[in-house]
């Protein structure tokens, strides 16, 4: 048992990544794009041929304009990738040239084993803050093994989507938050806000997240009036801005704008968001098992009316499917430009009863992730919850309050699907690893004694 702990890291990351490689692709068959991934590309395509961030269009040979519609990680991780494989910039480049790739070779394993790094990474931090959380080993075991079964890492390894970069990242926020809220030091809140900067870098969405921590640091000090809270929140916002500034200083320069990016996608998916206000109150009624992972939607359409359900899926006659595009053209025209939509949409349709009632459906929705994986660690998550709080243990709410406010934020302005909120992951792993390892001691014991 000794040499076991002695070596326990080598063997976690020998074990993790043998189990993170068995889930590598064969090869066997053509990569499945899906969602933006070709977007990441085609920028990352643009900065490997002429060092512009922007898009590229069908012939690469030609320089693009400047953009920044999506922001810059993602992106300059490929392009890194790129320049230390020549086979895989090929079939980048290729991809982008022939629209998806229809016969382009494939050369996408070295970007894949890059990303699984990653994939280990989070694996490790998830294994950290278990085994913080429970001061035990195997809960930290049991949790890294229960996060890989998931079959979240596995599958966006070996996807050209942001969420490889975003779950370690949400996780390092996590663990840093958890050893804050335990230590105390301000060298943590320093960490903390590397981690929403590195967050915002990746998606721009996690600005709003920033946000969060920003006004709960704004309250906390005028609560205490002492020093040591302001500071803390000069720390976060300070850090914040140095290490997103470099890309708002560049936007500026090219865009006369500050703004971390724009192209009009805020607007876009806020308007498909609100298309789910249309819905009746029976209709948010029977969303609340329509929406369950799996058999939800199977067993609603058993037991309500086709009207109460039909248009909670994904066809052409849902909400999803009425799509963006005609509303955003009548508001721009109605209000006299695209930039006042948000402003608009924001005072007539957020700010409403209505939206929040719909927006508690679409959170449910949001958090089951890896399906019944999902919901067996939401429960757990919730029945540790209430133990902890009855203990006067706050560690565990701490840990959970950014991920269920982002779940809250992708709800109340987007269609709120479980990729939005995959770094769940970390508190359903930990939650269920925790009464694993209890229960397992428990009828191990029993045994012994019998």
């Amino acid at each position: 048992m000794g040499i076991l702990r002695k070596f326990e890291l080598p063997i976690f990351f020998i074990i993790f990544a043998a189990i993170l490689w068995l889930g590598q692709p064969s090869g066997d068959k053509p990569h499945a794009w899906q969602g933006d991934d070709l977007r990441y590309i085609s920028y990352a395509v643009s900065l490997h041929k002429h060092g512009v961030f922007g898009l590229s269009s069908r012939d690469t040979s030609i320089a693009p304009e400047p953009g920044n519609a999506n922001a810059p990680f993602y992106p300059a991780l490929i392009t890194g990738v790129m320049a230390l494989d020549p086979s895989f910039a090929e079939s980048m480049v290729c991809t982008i040239e022939k629209n998806e790739g229809p016969g382009c070779e494939e050369h996408f394993r070295t970007f894949f084993i890059v990303q699984m790094a990653f994939a280990l990474l989070c694996l490790f931090l998830i294994y950290l803050t278990a085994r913080q959380f429970s001061r035990s080993h195997l809960t930290g075991w049991i949790a890294a093994f229960l996060a890989a079964a998931s079959g979240v890492f596995s599958e966006f390894s070996n996807a050209f989507m942001t969420e490889i970069l975003i779950l370690p990242a949400f996780c390092a926020l996590l663990l840093f938050c958890q050893i804050f809220y335990q230590d105390g030091r301000l060298r943590w809140i320093g960490a903390i806000a590397l981690m929403l900067a590195v967050l915002t870098l990746i998606r721009p969405s996690y600005l709003y997240l920033f946000y969060g921590f920003a006004a709960f640091l704004v309250v906390t000090a005028t609560i205490n009036r002492t020093k040591s809270s302001w500071l803390r929140l000069g720390v976060l916002v300070v850090t914040f801005i140095m290490i997103v500034s470099p890309w708002a200083i560049r936007n500026k320069t090219n865009f006369d704008s500050f703004t971390l990016t724009s192209g009009g996608y805020a607007e876009a998916i806020l308007v498909q968001r609100i298309n789910y206000n249309q819905m009746s109150w029976p209709e948010v009624g029977v969303a609340m098992l329509y929406w369950l992972p799996d058999f939800g939607d199977s067993l609603a359409k058993k037991v309500f009316p086709t009207h109460l359900h039909d248009k909670l899926g994904w066809n052409e006659n849902s909400y999803y499917g009425q799509g963006y595009g005609p509303r955003i053209e009548v508001l721009s025209k109605e209000l006299g430009g695209s930039d006042k939509i948000l402003g608009h949409l924001i005072k007539e349709e957020v700010l409403t009863p209505k939206h929040i009632a719909v927006s508690v459906p679409l959170a449910l929705r949001g958090t089951f992730i890896a399906k019944y994986w999902g919901l067996v660690g939401f429960i757990a998550f919730i029945a540790l919850l209430i133990q902890t709080l009855r203990q006067k243990d706050y560690t565990i709410l701490i840990i959970s309050l950014p991920l269920f406010y982002m779940v809250a934020f992708h709800a109340g302005l987007s269609v709120s699907i479980p990729r939005y909120n995959l770094p769940l992951v970390t508190i359903y792993a930990l939650s269920m690893a925790y009464y694993i390892n209890i229960y397992g001691q428990k009828i191990v014991t029993k045994i012994r004694t019998q």
